[in-house]
């Protein structure tokens, strides 16, 4: 159908499993000297990613805006495959998700560490993995509102039968798509608001407002603390801490820009009937091309692993070593001191 965007998708697929590939590596040989159990949670997230690239790989998706239609499109193998194809889609769709899900897990994970320490141990062993059942939990929000919504049915198929046939040179009543519609549009010329598809797009609209709004506390709550600790935190746990913060904002900024904001706004564009046409697949370019940098953030801003990458001689362990240090001298002057080995 396109042959643009499935080019774009191919090499962001192929460029992901590399640098996905080269953190997984960097997490298992440095990691664990650096952040302890949060490796544990970057490599979750780097895992996802590989899969969420895979779930594209699959599907191909292709969106287009007709009228108050959204329509996202498989193109895969898989396109006229109607039930296997529209559970694919779905899947996509609930991978974005858990894409934000996943990124709000991590921040509140370092909030816990550097905010409230005393809750740590809660958070040990097979208890660290109860940390994902809200990502999880939004996941399976956001496909069921997916499934249920923006069904395919007879209507939006016979709707978007001639755009589809005109723009893509295909059957709708053979390919596998989904629809959101928010408008009937009558003979005699009266409107209706179609609540159910309505329901899906608040619904995931409120998924990403609940993640970023989590994102943003425990953002602001870890820069208060990191910026007025004087005595409890040494300048070099200090520095890791903040490391870890900015690579963080700037993963989570990414996809905001990238897939979030874009998916909120050509998702908002039907309720005013405002059609871009096959331009949406824009906002399907930039999904794909996300996987393949997001892993970049990592490597480059968090200095240990820059240095292996660029190959700049022996990573300095000494910081290593400094928190566990650290915490037993603080433990002999105070016992609320909490920097340890396992903090970071």
């Amino acid at each position: 159908m396109n042959i643009g965007i499935h080019t774009v998708q191919y090499i962001g697929f192929s460029c992901a499993q590399l640098t996905n590939i080269v953190l997984l590596l960097l997490i298992h040989k440095k990691a664990k000297k650096l952040f302890g159990s949060y490796r544990y949670v970057m490599t979750i997230f780097t895992v996802y990613s590989i899969i969420y690239t895979w779930i594209e790989i699959i599907a191909l998706p292709l969106m287009h805006i007709h009228k108050s239609m959204f329509i996202m499109m498989v193109d895969s193998f898989l396109r006229y495959e109607q039930r296997i194809g529209y559970y694919v889609i779905c899947f996509y769709c609930a991978s974005y998700a858990l894409c934000i899900s996943f990124l709000a897990t991590q921040f509140y994970y370092r909030y816990v560490v550097v905010c409230r320490p005393d809750d740590l141990g809660k958070l040990k062993g097979f208890r660290l993995f109860l940390i994902f059942l809200p990502g999880s939990f939004f996941f399976v929000i956001w496909y069921s509102l997916v499934f249920f919504a923006m069904e395919k049915t007879e209507e939006k198929e016979e709707i978007a039968r001639q755009v589809i046939l005109d723009v893509y040179n295909e059957d709708s009543s053979k390919l596998a798509f989904i629809a959101l519609q928010f408008w009937d549009n009558y003979s005699d010329g009266s409107r209706h608001f179609r609540w159910i598809d309505a329901c899906g797009y608040f619904g995931c609209l409120c998924i990403m407002g609940i993640c970023f709004s989590t994102i943003m506390f425990c953002a602001l709550k870890i820069f208060f603390k990191l910026k007025c600790e004087q005595t409890t935190m040494s300048a070099k746990t200090k520095d890791m801490n903040r490391q870890l913060l900015l690579t963080l904002v700037f993963q989570t900024a990414l996809p905001f820009f990238t897939m979030y904001s874009t998916v909120g706004i050509i998702l908002t564009l039907p309720i005013f009937e405002i059609e871009v046409g096959r331009k949406g697949n824009i906002v399907a370019s930039l999904a794909c091309v996300y996987p393949a940098i997001e892993p970049l953030i990592a490597i480059f801003f968090v200095k240990d692993f820059r240095r292996v990458f660029l190959c700049k001689g022996k990573v300095n362990t000494s910081v290593n070593d400094f928190p566990l240090q650290e915490a037993q001298d603080n433990s002999r002057r105070s016992s609320n001191m909490f920097i340890n080995k396992s903090l970071i």
